[in-house]
C-alpha cells in the first residue's frame, strides 16, 4: 500500500506546484527539502487533509514550519541559519502514515 500511496502523494505534491526530487523518499523533509513553509505550509496541509481524508485539526503548524517574512525571500540560501533547533521535523513518512491512519500525528504526538 505504501508504494501506491507514495505515487499518489508525489502526484499531489506536484499538483500543488511543488517541485519534487526524481525519487521521493520517506526521509524527505517537507520544509528543508521541499521548501514548504509559511502560508504555503498552511495551504499544503489543509489541501493534503482534504485530498486524502486526513484529520489535520490537531496538527500544530507553528511547531513544524517557519513563518513567512523577509527571511522567506532568502530561504534557500539562509535555511541552515534560520532553521530553529526547536522546530520539529515532518517527513514524507509521516504523511504516508497519515494517509493510512487518516490522522496527521507526526512522531506519535497529539
Amino acid at each position: 500500500m505504501k508504494n501506491e500511496n507514495i505515487i499518489l502523494l508525489r502526484e499531489f505534491i506536484e499538483s500543488q506546484g511543488i517541485m519534487c526530487e526524481s525519487y521521493l523518499r520517506e526521509t524527505t523533509l517537507l520544509e528543508r527539502d521541499l521548501r514548504i513553509t509559511g502560508n504555503d505550509a498552511v495551504e499544503f496541509i489543509l489541501a493534503f487533509g482534504k485530498k486524502f481524508n486526513v484529520d489535520v485539526s490537531k496538527f500544530r503548524l507553528d511547531e513544524y514550519f517557519e513563518a513567512e517574512g523577509i527571511l522567506g525571500l532568502f530561504f534557500p540560501f539562509f535555511y541552515k541559519y534560520i532553521n530553529s533547533p526547536s522546530k520539529k521535523k515532518i517527513t514524507i513518512k509521516e504523511l504516508l502514515d497519515a494517509m493510512e491512519s487518516h490522522v496527521l500525528n507526526p512522531n506519535g504526538m497529539m
